[in-house]
């Protein structure tokens, strides 16, 4: 997902064409809000032992799903990695499972547009922002010499997702590329799930407080200031299997999805959803599928590889016999 659950879902606006699930609405949070991708199980973060890519898989008797750990959102083009042993998992595989997709209509639109009008501000950005982070926001969008005016029709959440959004101009997400080596082996991606993008949207806004605003502008820009080379260093430990290395990757406006209302429920029932799919493709037919799901979901404290493990499944790392 370009800047994935970032952008303008975040702004609770393109949830509707970026993906995002409903979730219940909720009261804007009123201290500081866990952040379920911050805490990862250190027993996973391992070094993969095969070319390319770290792999986790879980079986049974006559199953296995192999999963792979992906990057999430866009990164720096030009690493390349090895898909090799991506390319002999598919091979005859029964099903390619991935995150769930979402689902509006044109009938949505007429919200989507009272929505908008909600995320449009008529003061000047560096005025409706505390004097720090109002001088911090006008250093970082006047370089390159751009006008610090550019987003002053916007509030800061959605102007600090078009920032980044713009200093990451260039970088793409690696799902193409999964997605054309799936497609030359006659396969789709696919998930039981598919979310209605509206409801989120609306929750999103309920809990678009000033304090949220500036919160997430502050993570954007941290992002932004952080420049391409950390992303870089992150990808190519990706793509070496080095886990550790991987998870450096910067995610300050990554968080601002778990401090809107019903960002934590909509983690968790993404997370849900791909170890059920995980498991029934494991209680399919006898052979093997594929996974694909987001590093940091994948193995965070209560992420997938943890809810698998809690239906009594067994999930072995890169390695380990």
């Amino acid at each position: 997902m370009p800047l994935w659950f970032r952008a303008v879902l975040l702004a609770g606006l393109a949830t509707l064409l970026m993906g995002a699930p409903s979730a219940p609405s909720a009261a804007p949070p009123s201290g500081p809000v866990a952040d379920p991708e911050g805490a990862i199980v250190s027993e996973l973060v391992v070094q993969a032992k095969e070319p390319g890519p770290a792999w986790w898989r879980v079986s049974d008797k006559d199953t296995v799903v192999y999963i792979l750990g992906m990057p999430d959102g866009p990164v720096p083009r030009g690493v390349a990695w090895d898909r090799s042993v991506l390319e002999r998992r598919l091979t005859g595989a029964n099903a390619v499972i991935k995150a769930p997709g979402v689902k509006a209509s044109l009938l949505d639109l007429p919200a989507v547009l009272r929505l908008l009008s909600k995320v449009k501000s008529k003061t000047p950005m560096e005025a409706s922002l505390p004097r720090p982070l109002a001088e911090r926001y006008a250093a970082d969008a006047a370089r390159g010499g751009k006008k610090v005016t550019r987003y002053d029709g916007w509030q800061p959440l959605v102007a600090g997702a078009f920032m980044l959004q713009e200093a990451r101009s260039g970088w793409a997400p690696l799902d193409s590329q999964v997605s054309s080596a799936v497609h030359r082996h006659g396969l789709t991606l696919k998930s039981s799930k598919r979310y209605a993008a509206l409801p989120l949207a609306q929750a999103a806004m309920a809990g678009m407080t000033p304090a949220v605003q500036q919160q997430c502008l502050g993570w954007a820009l941290d992002d932004v200031e952080a420049g391409e080379a950390p992303a870089r260093r992150a990808l190519e430990g990706w793509a070496r299997g080095d886990v550790a290395t991987a998870l450096t990757e910067p995610r300050g406006f990554d968080r601002c999805l778990q401090v809107l209302s019903g960002g934590a429920e909509l983690w968790s029932r993404m997370s849900q959803d791909e170890a059920d799919d995980i498991a029934a493709a494991l209680a399919a037919a006898p052979g093997h599928a594929v996974a694909v799901v987001g590093l940091r979901r994948l193995l965070a404290e209560n992420g997938v590889i943890a809810r698998l493990e809690a239906k009594g499944l067994r999930v072995r790392g890169p390695g380990e016999p």
